[in-house]
């Protein structure tokens, strides 16, 4: 009966920081488990987390790709560059206006996979110093985030330029592959669950938050994502560019 008790003891505690108050009082103590605004939610914060641990492995697919291969080919270094401003303007805002983590905390580690894409691509494009560059100013603009020195109206700014700068990186990929006309070494698992992190960030942003230009940057996303995962299907079976010499040395 101990074990059961630390067990349950254990459970009720973990509920409780999912939920609020009344909605722990509904559905754990007085137990109503139809009710139908403390099961959203319980979703919200569910599928918030899911996506917090999923977002771990998000990109893992394409790093893995691209040291596969040794090449970054497919892969566009202004998209991913756009997409990291946008993702660190997310990420500056949810942290300063002190969201719960559950709502933007996957953003931390798409920061980190999303550099680690783009020194991998500069790497065996053989930029080094450009790397190096990326990889000081990224930790500058973190520190200086984490520090909370950037003033509110630059994150404000920052906040809603990813609105824009989302979307257009996702269009600018979705050029390079047309132009391409193939997607090179762009990962579709990384892509289909960009699709759906995206998605289901639409609900939890609209239920915690309830902040407009953290919604309307989901939804970009998942409209700009959704554009992408068609291009990976019409495109799958095209070959994958050769990268030229000259553009290699460069």
């Amino acid at each position: 009966m101990g074990i059961d008790d630390s067990l349950w003891s254990s459970l009720e505690s973990m509920i409780s920081n999912l939920l609020s108050p009344h909605c722990y009082n509904e559905l754990v103590i007085k137990q109503h488990f139809f009710d139908f605004g403390c099961n959203k939610m319980l979703l919200s914060k569910m599928l918030g987390y899911a996506i917090l641990v999923g977002s771990l492995l998000v990109k893992f697919p394409q790093i893995v790709k691209i040291k596969w291969n040794k090449s970054g080919v497919g892969v566009s270094i202004l998209a991913e560059t756009i997409m990291l401003a946008a993702i660190f303007g997310s990420m500056a805002y949810g942290y300063t206006s002190e969201f719960p983590l559950s709502a933007y905390g996957d953003s931390y580690f798409l920061f980190i996979q999303t550099i680690l894409v783009i020194l991998l691509v500069l790497y065996y494009q053989r930029k080094y110093g450009l790397a190096f560059i990326y990889l000081v100013l990224c930790g500058f603009f973190t520190v200086l985030m984490y520090k909370k020195l950037l003033p509110a109206h630059i994150v404000g700014i920052l906040a809603g330029l990813s609105l824009a700068l989302s979307l257009i990186s996702r269009l600018w990929q979705s050029f390079c592959i047309y132009q391409a006309k193939s997607t090179g070494n762009l990962s579709a698992i990384t892509m289909l669950m960009l699709f759906f992190g995206s998605l289901a960030r639409i609900f939890t942003s609209i239920e915690e938050t309830g902040d407009r230009t953290l919604i309307w940057t989901y939804i970009l996303n998942t409209f700009a994502n959704f554009l992408l995962i068609l291009q990976l299907g019409y495109y799958w079976s095209a070959p994958v560019p050769v990268l030229e010499p000259t553009k290699k040395a460069q």
